[in-house]
């Protein structure tokens, strides 16, 4: 195939299996990004802050790499060495000390970091960041070389069905193995044998991917693996005479989470100084010594492995409604909790997130407790939001105060310890029950604080524990609130974390420096490169905004993230058979799509909590969906005309960058700044294109024909 300005064209009769090779290169692609998305923030905790940057970095390489053409024998070797060298790093991390790399975290409340001013540390932090980023896109643009590759050699829009398709197969291959619980070498294995068709001959390549899979499967034996998180296990070993262990220690992605342990009256009968039993009981305990009789209907979110279920069952409720998000997690509290709470018949388990509860439940209670509910920053690839920020806002407090009874009582407990997250609790329940909060210091854990609002009965009690929210009314300046907008309970002010800038601004470098070593640059400029970038920036903005906005609704669950991600991709899809079957204006379709995102925009998605479930879903998809539809329709046409079509979708894939980049904009200006930024962007994409058809540009002179 030869190569018009240093890039390839195609000019030759397609491959028999070029169909077949384009599905499965689109495959791997989009399931390695979700590999190493999960995978590397599990290992290398500062990914968890910076989750969308492997997304970044991974559409990066992908969309250079299809701009770049077919990869070279030796570049395509490249692959498993790269491959090799990022999934043993991030294997062996907690061995070369990588796991928790230090990080200036001055605006951004993080557990298990301390807190450290900006420093030569941070030097070693951004360096540690850049390096992995630099694997990846290296992997990527091999990848992204791949599905240009066999793009060229069929029709346009046929090509683009097919990658769409393999793109959707890649989402639903990992998250089939994430409700499987697979380990993650199951999951590179998976990859390695997406491979396989394109690396056939290559035997020293094959015998790479062959020693990788062993290699990261001894490093982490005893590893569990939920949807969420990588869990570990261990035993505190029973007390002398006692034939039980006195409970375990539950770790996730490397950081303590929880405890598990045996509270019962005669366990600390025959062991009253068994610790870290002894020390615990006072904190779970704490909810009932403030009731004067025990409650008839409890509602625990957060539930963990047991221990608020067991205290309930203790103090004699009459029903438990237990909430819990992550699957593997409540499995082992049926496990391995030595009081066995969720055998109980006065127990109900519910696997749901917490917000969705909520919005789902017809009863009421006397008592509701948050017990410890935080996701040690579980974030989706495409947003900002963490898993429980959505549980942690105004809106949704008041959707729990509306679950209490005109008696009941709500008491949240939180590992906050004295920053600003506990100041900005404490206001937040102020403001949604009208009087402060009673606040304790447990100091449980190192940090916990406990809130109490409603109508406690017995507070002459509570003598343990010290009260301190006459410290937390008066403050420096006006407290910010989180809300469904603004969902940030770990941001300090509205701006973007330094940690996140260091690391934005520096792979800003790195993108421009390889951008000029390897495309023309002057070529950005072109009109018609200028509209599939912009439609790419616009399109990321609109799958963070429609996770954001839909997890709201049914839950920051990883079923919520696939299925939102899914029906995007199913989106374009159908537009992309739109416009295989009967053209549609760029004026019309412009039109509709700037319409639907006012609409989306301004659209008060409180109006549909009230409708039933099924209605719900499909009211909120369509307005989710129906801009990705009409972008869709826009991108397919100008696709379709395309001459270079790999460099088009590869110009595409670099605009996702820039939209990532923008994503992080929410954390100044709430969830509107999404909708507003992917107006803008979509509106210089139409820009572009005016220019581009009021300057009639030959299809010899750009990517696409006017």
């Amino acid at each position: 195939m030869p190569e018009k300005n240093g890039l390839l064209v195609q000019v030759s009769a397609p491959r028999e299996n070029a169909g077949v090779l384009l599905f499965i290169a689109s495959t791997a692609a989009l399931y390695f990004e979700l590999v190493i998305i999960r995978y590397l923030a599990s290992e290398v905790r500062v990914f968890a802050y910076l989750k969308n940057m492997p997304l970044i970095a991974s559409f990066f390489g992908i969309g250079l790499g299809m701009i770049l053409g077919r990869p070279q024998s030796k570049h395509r070797r490249t692959l498993p060495v790269l491959a090799a060298l990022l999934f043993l790093l991030i294997a062996n991390a907690s061995v070369i000390h990588l796991t928790h790399v230090p990080m200036p975290t001055i605006d951004y409340w993080q557990f298990t970091f301390a807190s450290l001013p900006v420093s030569s540390l941070t030097l070693v932090y951004v360096l540690v960041v850049l390096y992995f980023l630099g694997l990846i896109i290296g992997l990527f643009v091999v990848l992204g070389g791949f599905v240009g590759e066999y793009l060229v050699e069929l029709p346009q829009l046929r090509a683009y069905g097919v990658n769409l398709l393999g793109s959707l197969v890649g989402i639903a291959l990992f998250t089939l193995l994430a409700f499987l619980y697979m380990p993650p070498w199951v999951w590179i294995m998976v990859g390695f044998l997406l491979l396989v068709p394109f690396f056939i001959r290559d035997y020293s390549s094959l015998a790479i991917f062959a020693l990788v899979v062993p290699a990261v499967a001894v490093s982490q034996p005893q590893a569990m693996w939920s949807p969420y998180y990588r869990i570990a296990l261990q035993e505190y070993p029973a007390p002398p005479g006692w034939s039980k262990p006195r409970g375990y220690v539950l770790s996730v992605d490397h950081d303590y989470f929880q405890k598990a342990l045996d509270l019962s009256p005669d366990f600390l009968r025959e062991n009253p100084t068994a610790e870290p039993n002894r020390t615990a009981l006072p904190q779970y305990e704490l909810p009932y010594r403030l009731l004067s009789h025990p409650p008839d209907d409890v509602l625990i979110v957060g539930a963990g492995t047991g221990n608020d279920v067991a205290a309930a069952l203790r103090h004699g409720a009459g029903h438990i409604d237990a909430v819990e998000i992550d699957p593997l997690i409540l499995e082992i509290g049926r496990r391995i909790h030595p009081e066995q709470p969720y055998a109980s018949p006065r127990v109900t388990v519910h696997n749901d997130d917490a917000r969705a509860f909520f919005k789902k439940t017809k009863k009421s209670y006397d008592l509701i407790i948050f017990g410890y509910l935080d996701s040690h920053t579980m974030m989706s690839a495409y947003s900002s939001v963490r898993l429980e920020n959505n549980v942690y806002t105004l809106q949704s407090l008041r959707e729990a105060r509306r679950l209490l009874r005109p008696t009941g009582t709500m008491v949240l407990i939180f590992a906050s310890g004295k920053s600003f997250v506990t100041t900005r609790l404490y206001h937040m329940l102020n403001a949604v029950f009208g009087v402060p909060p009673l606040t304790y210091w447990t100091g449980y854990d190192t940090a916990g604080v406990v809130f109490v609002e409603g109508k406690p009965t017995n507070l002459t009690a509570m003598t343990e524990f010290p009260e301190i929210g006459g410290g937390l009314q008066s403050g420096p300046g006006p407290v910010v609130l989180a809300t469904d907008q603004w969902p940030f309970l770990f941001l300090a002010r509205r701006r973007v974390p330094v940690s996140i800038l260091f690391v934005l601004l520096s792979f800003i470098a790195l993108v421009a420096i390889l951008c000029r070593r390897t495309l023309q640059v002057r070529n950005f400029t072109n009109p018609e490169k200028l509209h599939m970038f912009f439609l790419g920036a616009g399109f990321l903005l609109l799958e963070t905004k429609g996770v954001t906005e839909l997890s709201l609704l049914f839950g920051a669950t990883w079923v919520t993230n696939t299925v939102v991600i899914s029906a995007f991709i199913v989106m374009a899809m159908a537009a992309n058979v739109t416009i295989m079957l009967r053209s549609v204006s760029y004026r019309v379709a412009y039109s509709l799509l700037f319409l639907s995102l006012v609409l989306a925009g301004f659209f008060p998605y409180a109006l549909l909590e009230g409708l039933p479930l099924l209605l719900r879903i499909l009211a909120a998809g369509a307005l989710t969906a129906l801009p990705v539809f009409f972008s869709g329709l826009i991108f397919s046409r100008s696709f379709q005309r395309c001459t270079e079509p790999a460099q088009a979708l590869g110009m595409n894939l670099l605009g996702a960058v820039v939209g990532g980049g923008l994503e992080n904009l929410v954390m100044v200006g709430g969830i509107v700044v999404l909708g507003v930024m992917a107006i803008i962007l979509y509106g210089i994409a139409a820009a572009s294109l005016a220019v581009q058809e009021r300057a009639s540009i030959p299809q010899e002179a750009g990517v696409c024909g006017p």
